[in-house]
């Protein structure tokens, strides 16, 4: 073990250093196991050769085969015959998925690409038990800036055009019987209009700007006019309701005082309601039915969880899910809903270190200018909350939200003897309108604040020590990290900038074609390239104008084929760095694209993250071999990639 050199650290009586391997092996060990529509076998992924391989057996034991692939596999379902899988790949984070198929009766074929359009992305709409062999499916391979709807045959490679986008549609909404009966098209002056089919046109029965949502769940029934929907139209948070397909009159179902109502489980075939769910602090399920409020219940009996359903069989009397702990990982469970019966198939190996870890704590405090902030604590087991070294943790997106739950870097971070703070800043989903709204023109300004009273909070609570706060994230999280280095280069000992934004102008203009409908948002609450003001207003919020500021150690990671922050964000600001003399450790996977997602790189990462903190911040690491890892690619701005020590 690297010894600890911060005084709390030294002081606290810390648990037994894991294995950085154990709290990632979600990436490459046994996971998502799915039972088959008819409830015979089951499928799941684990490794063979340090490759996340597909696995399947009869569900009552038997030989367990596998099916070759190229590359790790990271999703598979099974088709509807229960013989066949389906799986979706891109090329090494390009993000141009496509679906491909297996034989479980010819398994030595492997996986054979049945949307084989190159260049082009495909996205899975809807499958229909009644045709195993048919899929709707979404792909832009005739204009990449948009997305037709299309009918597959993959056993005859038949396939039908369903509805050609015309260039504004968004997102398509199919019945049970695969008939659209709504899309949502994105207009002008960043309006959008869902319009459901009227004769030979369409008709617009809710509309909104970038701050109203509305989104259809699941298929609804055919023939019946109505479907379930999460919707914040004329209200602040948004709530379960249902919505008439005919007229766009809402009837509210459930709503969270506290929260956006963000997920709802529904039956496949009755589409009866089951549970709904949203995340205030802890994760909130409210039933609909008593069998599954009985199962809550019992998952309940030890403590805060999640859950997410799997695969469901034909007769939805049998079903795979997932349930998550923050000290337990994610654990695969078989359900019989007659009887109630969870059967656990598998855990992650961090389970067995369960009583080693840290709870992850929901915190509330003010901002500057009182608005409310929600976020979450992880303090190092066997440690007092007070004067820790702390990581400041930011999430992506930014419209997105950091979740409770198990968070392999977070605990990873305290098991070294970091506190780890996350914060749910301005313009984060899951906390209404309002708070949603308070981002607008935010970047680098009131959002980076919110961090800043973040790190503020926890220095007058005691918990940080002032001196020894680093601060870390991917993607907006990367930029909000380089941000806090130019803006803040004293409130900061140390930033880990993973795929983060250095230039705001350059991530528009070298943004996929595809995004084209989906960049309302960023125009109404960034700025437009076509506007000379927000040109400008880019440029005083982009990091890489201010790099000179730049004055604490800085770690760098980017994967060379991320199409969403191309690579020349991090080559710019790790190159302007090094001009100031700054300690800058960069590492380029030449295998990845905007997420760092196999087994071996995230290793790569932890191992040089630990170091990195270690050396800075003065928690513990694990004694690596003394070696500079080499990573195959072009140099990076000075040097070869690497990982150093």
């Amino acid at each position: 073990m690297w010894p600890a050199t911060h005084p709390s650290v030294l002081a606290a009586e810390l648990p037994p250093l894991i294995p950085l391997e154990t709290f990632y092996a979600g990436a490459g060990q046994l996971r998502g196991h799915r039972i088959s529509p008819d409830g015979t076998k089951l499928l799941w992924i684990a490794p063979v050769a340090g490759k996340p391989t597909i696995h399947f057996s009869d569900r009552d034991g038997g030989a367990v085969r596998t099916i070759p692939a190229e590359r790790p596999v990271r999703w598979v379902y099974w088709a509807h015959d229960s013989r066949h899988i389906t799986s979706w790949q891109d090329d090494n984070g390009d993000e141009n998925f496509h679906m491909l198929l297996a034989d479980t009766e010819r398994p030595e074929q492997g996986l054979r690409n049945v949307t084989p359009y190159a260049g082009a992305t495909v996205r899975y709409q809807q499958r229909f038990a009644d045709r195993p062999f048919d899929y709707l499916l979404m792909d832009n391979r005739r204009d990449r800036s948009v997305f037709d709807l299309y009918l597959l045959n993959v056993a005859t490679r038949e396939e039908t055009l369903v509805l050609e986008n015309p260039g504004n549609v968004s997102r398509f909404y199919t019945d049970q019987s695969g008939a659209v009966v709504a899309v949502k098209r994105q207009l002008a002056d960043a309006r959008w209009s869902l319009d459901v089919p009227d004769g030979d046109g369409w008709r617009t029965i809710a509309a909104g700007t970038v701050e109203d949502r509305l989104r259809i769940e699941g298929h609804p029934r055919t023939g019946t006019g109505w479907a379930w929907a999460m919707s914040n139209l004329a209200r602040d948070r948004q709530v379960l309701v249902r919505l008439d397909l005919a007229t766009g009159e809402e009837t509210e179902i459930y709503e969270d005082t506290l929260a956006d109502v963000d997920a709802v489980l529904e039956d496949p075939v009755t589409y009866e309601l089951l549970v709904a769910t949203s995340m205030p602090g802890h994760v909130r399920h409210e039933s609909f039915d008593d069998g599954f409020q009985g199962v809550l219940d019992r998952l309940g009996e030890e403590g805060p969880f999640d859950f997410k359903v799997t695969a469901w069989t034909h007769d939805r009397t049998t079903l795979t899910l997932t349930v998550s702990r923050d000290r337990q990982g994610t654990s695969s469970y078989i359900l019989d809903r007659a009887s109630g019966e969870l059967t656990r198939l598998t855990s992650l190996p961090i389970a067995r270190h369960a009583d080693h870890l840290s709870a992850m704590k929901p915190v509330r405090f003010k901002a500057r200018d009182g608005l409310v902030l929600n976020g979450y604590l992880t303090v190092p087991n066997g440690a007092e909350a007070r004067n820790l070294p702390m990581v400041l943790r930011v999430h992506g997106g930014p419209f997105a939200r950091d979740n409770w739950g198990f968070a392999a870097d977070d605990q990873f971070l305290a098991n070294r003897g970091y506190a780890v703070l996350r914060v749910n800043y301005r313009g984060s989903t899951g906390f209404g309108r309002a708070f949603m709204s308070a981002a607008k023109r935010q970047f680098a300004r009131k959002m980076q604040d919110d961090l800043i009273d973040g790190v503020r909070w926890a220095v007058a609570e005691g918990i940080a020590d002032p001196g020894k706060i680093a601060i870390y994230g991917h993607s907006y999280g990367g930029y909000a990290t380089l941000v806090g280095l130019t803006q803040t280069p004293n409130l900061f000992a140390a930033g880990i900038n993973v795929v983060g934004v250095a230039d705001l102008a350059t991530a528009f203009r070298t943004a996929p074609a595809y995004w084209k409908n989906g960049l309302a948002r960023w125009q109404e609450y960034v700025g437009r390239l076509s506007d000379p003001d927000d040109l400008a207003e880019m440029a005083a919020r982009s990091p890489i104008n201010y790099a000179g500021n730049i004055n604490k150690p800085l770690l760098v990671v980017h994967g060379a084929n991320d199409v969403r922050v191309v690579r020349h964000h991090s080559d710019s600001i790790v190159a302007a760095a090094r001009e100031n003399g700054v300690d800058v450790k960069y590492i380029v996977f030449d295998d990845e694209g905007h997420a760092i997602r196999k087994f071996a790189n995230k290793l790569t990462f932890a191992r040089a993250m630990e170091r990195f903190l270690a050396k800075h911040l003065g928690g513990r690491a694990e004694l690596h071999a003394q070696r500079e890892t080499r990573l195959h690619g072009a140099a990076a701005p000075s040097g070869p990639h690497t990982a150093q020590p």
